[in-house]
C-alpha cells in the first residue's frame, strides 16, 4: 500500500467520526396540545363534523360542554347549570350526537353543531347513562341506569322504548350495554346467542341504607334472570365478547383483586393478583384467534393471562406506579396487538392521574416506549388521526395532548441502518430488502431527501450485487484452471477477482481469494537464469598476458646468447 492509499483511507476515517448520527425519535411526541379553560370532568372523543377527523368533546367543572378539533380549533361551546358526565359521541348513519347526564338528574342528547336536541328529566338520581342498538336496527338506543337498580330505555326520538324495569331491586354503580354483535359478528342473524342482546350487565357499588350487593347477575331483554353469582367486591371493569372464539359471549369482569371470567353458564376462571385491579385490556396479542386479558394494578404491576386464565409472562411487568387504564391494541403496525399501560399518581378529590405517564409493551412483555406526560390524565383514548396507519394516543386532562405515533419513522431509520451494516458485510440482497422496506416507509412519511438516500444506497447494492456475482464468476473459473493446471490463467482470474471483492466488500471471499493466489502463486515453475554473452575481451588479457610473458622470456634468453657468443 503506498502513500496515497494509506492518506485516502485516513481521511475516510476521520469524516466516518465527524459525521453526526442521526438519534431515533421518542416513540410518542406531542403533535398538537392545547390548553382547556377549566377542569375537565369528563370527555369524549369521536367525529362531530363528519370529515373522518376525530373531535373532542370536553365538559368543565363550570358546566361548560366544549367541542374542539385535535389541533384545538373550538367547534361549538354551550352552557349548563351543572358539569356533563358519562359523555359519549352516538353515530346513526351520518348523523352524530354527544350523550351526557348530570348530577340534576338530567339526560340530554346534544347534535353535532352543539345545539339541544332533547332533554329528560328523572325524579330518581341517575347512575349512568350509555347508548346501544338494542334491537339491530341501525339505530342506538339510550339507557338510563338508576341508583335504585331500575333502568329505562329511549330511542334518539326521546320515545320510551320499554317500560321501566322495576324488578332490579339492588344498588348498581354502572349499568353496562354490549356492543357484541356489532362489533363480533357481520350482521345480526350471525349472532349466537339464545337472546338477541346482552342488555345489561349490572354491578351493585352504592351503599345505602347500610346495604351493598355486590353479586353479578345476568338477564336478557325481558329481565328474566340467566344466573346471579355471588360476588364479594365491586366490580371496577367489564368486557365482553369471545374471549375463547367458540363462538358464544364470555364477559371478564374486575373486582378488587379478582380477575373473572364468565360464560352463558357462570363463572369459567378467577385469577387473584397483587393488588386492586382498576382497569384491563383485551386483546388476541399472539395471533391464535383466542383473546388475551392485560390488567393492571394499584401496585404498579402488569399481568398478562391467556383465555382460560393462564399466565402468559413467567413474571409480571413493573411500572412503579399506580395503573389506572390499560388497552391492547396493534401500535407498532406489525398485525401483532401490543399493550398500553396508563399509570400514574392517583388523585382522589380530581378523580385523575397526577405526573402521568404511558407505556407500550410487546405481546412478549418487553417495554417499548415509556412517554411522560406533562400534566394530569384524565381519560385516554386511541385512534389513528392522521391515517399513517399506526394508533396515536390522545390525552385529556386540563389540557388536551394528542400524541404523535413515531414507530414509522423509527421502523424506517432502523430498515435503512440495517441496509447499510448488510452492505457492509456484502449481504446484498438482504441489504436490498432493508432499503426497499425504508424506502416505502419514508414515502409514507413524505420525507423526500430520505427517499433519495434509500434509492442511492439501493443502486449501490444492486451494482455491488452484480459485481459480485462477476467476481464469483472469476473465481469459480479461477479454481477450475488451477485444477486444470493452467496456473498462469488461473492466477490472473484470481487477481481480477479479487480486485472486485474489495471494490464491493466481500471481506470473506477476499480472504478465501488472497489464499489461493498465495497457493497458485507457489504452483508456478520458477524462470531458469539466462547466460551471459561471452566477453571477448575478457578471453584476449589473460592471453595476451601469456604471450607477453613468453615474448619476454624468449627475449631475455635471446639476448643472453648473444653476449656469450
Amino acid at each position: 500500500m503506498n502513500m496515497k492509499q494509506r492518506l485516502c483511507i485516513l481521511v475516510s476515517i476521520s469524516f466516518l467520526l465527524v459525521v453526526p448520527v442521526s438519534a431515533e425519535p421518542e416513540p410518542f411526541t406531542i403533535k398538537h396540545y392545547f390548553r382547556h379553560d377549566y377542569g375537565t370532568v369528563s370527555s369524549s372523543l369521536g367525529d362531530l363534523n363528519g370529515d373522518g377527523v376525530y373531535d373532542v368533546v370536553l365538559s368543565t367543572d363550570t358546566g361548560e360542554l366544549r367541542a374542539y378539533t385535535l389541533s384545538g380549533i373550538t367547534l361549538w361551546s354551550n352552557m349548563f347549570d351543572t358539569p356533563a358526565r358519562g359523555l359519549s359521541v352516538v353515530r346513526k348513519g351520518a348523523e352524530r350526537y354527544v350523550l351526557f347526564y348530570n348530577n340534576k338528574n338530567f339526560v340530554y342528547l346534544i347534535d353535532s353543531s352543539g345545539n339541544e336536541k332533547w332533554h329528560l328529566y328523572f325524579t330518581k338520581q341517575i347512575n349512568s347513562v350509555s347508548s346501544s342498538d338494542l334491537d339491530g336496527d341501525k339505530s342506538p338506543e339510550v339507557i338510563v341506569g338508576f341508583k335504585d337498580g331500575t333502568f329505562a330505555v329511549y330511542t334518539l326520538n326521546k320515545t320510551q322504548w320499554r317500560n321501566e324495569n322495576d324488578f332490579y331491586r339492588f344498588y348498581v354503580l354502572r349499568l353496562y350495554t354490549a356492543e357484541f354483535a356489532a362489533s363480533e359478528y357481520e350482521s345480526w342473524d350471525s349472532y349466537p346467542l339464545g337472546v338477541k342482546i346482552d342488555l345489561s350487565w349490572i354491578f351493585p357499588d352504592v351503599i345505602a341504607a347500610g346495604e351493598r350487593n355486590p353479586n353479578i347477575t345476568l338477564y336478557d331483554p325481558t329481565g328474566k334472570k340467566m344466573w346471579e353469582i355471588e360476588n364479594v367486591y365491586p366490580v371496577e371493569q367489564v368486557y365482553s365478547g369471545d374471549i375463547n372464539n367458540d363462538g358464544k359471549m364470555e364477559v371478564i369482569t374486575a373486582s378488587y383483586k379478582y380477575l373473572q371470567a364468565f360464560g352463558l353458564e357462570g363463572r369459567l376462571w378467577r385469577n387473584i393478583v397483587d393488588s386492586y385491579i382498576y382497569s384491563f385490556g383485551v386483546g388476541d396479542v399472539n395471533k391464535d384467534g383466542k383473546k388475551e386479558v392485560a390488567v393492571g394494578t394499584v401496585d404498579g404491576w402488569v399481568y398478562l393471562y391467556d383465555s382460560k386464565g393462564y399466565e402468559v409472562w413467567d413474571d409480571p411487568q413493573p411500572v412503579g406506579k399506580d395503573v389506572r387504564y390499560v388497552n391492547i391494541d396493534d401500535f407498532t403496525a406489525d398485525g401483532t396487538p401490543d399493550i398500553l399501560v396508563a399509570a400514574g399518581n392517583w388523585s382522589s378529590s380530581k378523580q385523575e392521574i397526577d405526573d402521568g405517564v404511558f407505556y407500550i409493551f410487546s405481546t412478549n412483555g418487553e417495554k417499548l416506549s415509556e412517554t411522560k406526560v406533562n400534566g394530569p390524565i384524565k381519560t385516554i383514548s386511541i385512534m389513528d388521526i392522521d391515517s399513517d396507519g399506526y394508533k396515536d394516543v390522545i390525552v385529556c386532562s386540563n389540557y388536551v395532548y394528542v400524541y404523535k405515533n413515531n414507530f414509522l419513522q423509527i421502523f424506517a431509520m432502523r430498515h435503512y441502518a440495517e441496509g447499510e451494516k448488510l452492505l457492509l458485510r456484502a449481504q446484498f440482497d438482504q441489504s436490498i430488502d432493508e432499503f426497499t422496506k425504508s424506502k416505502e416507509m419514508y414515502t409514507k412519511l413524505g420525507d423526500t431527501e430520505a427517499v433519495k438516500r434509500c434509492e442511492k444506497n439501493l443502486k449501490t447494492a444492486i451494482e455491488y450485487k452484480a459485481l459480485n456475482a462477476q467476481a464469483l464468476e472469476l473465481f469459480a473459473k479461477g479454481n477450475s484452471e488451477l485444477n486444470k493446471g493452467n496456473y498462469q490463467t488461473a492466477l490472473d482470474n484470481f487477481n481480477e477477482a479479487r480486485r472486485i471483492f474489495e471494490k464491493v466488500g466481500n471481506k470473506a471471499m477476499l480472504a478465501t481469494t488472497d489464499a489461493l493466489i498465495s497457493e497458485t502463486s507457489s504452483k508456478l515453475q520458477p524462470v531458469a537464469p539466462q547466460q551471459l554473452p561471452v566477453n571477448i575481451t575478457l578471453i584476449l588479457i589473460p592471453v595476451l598476458a601469456l604471450v607477453a610473458v613468453v615474448g619476454g622470456v624468449v627475449g631475455f634468453l635471446f639476448i643472453r646468447r648473444r653476449r656469450k657468443s
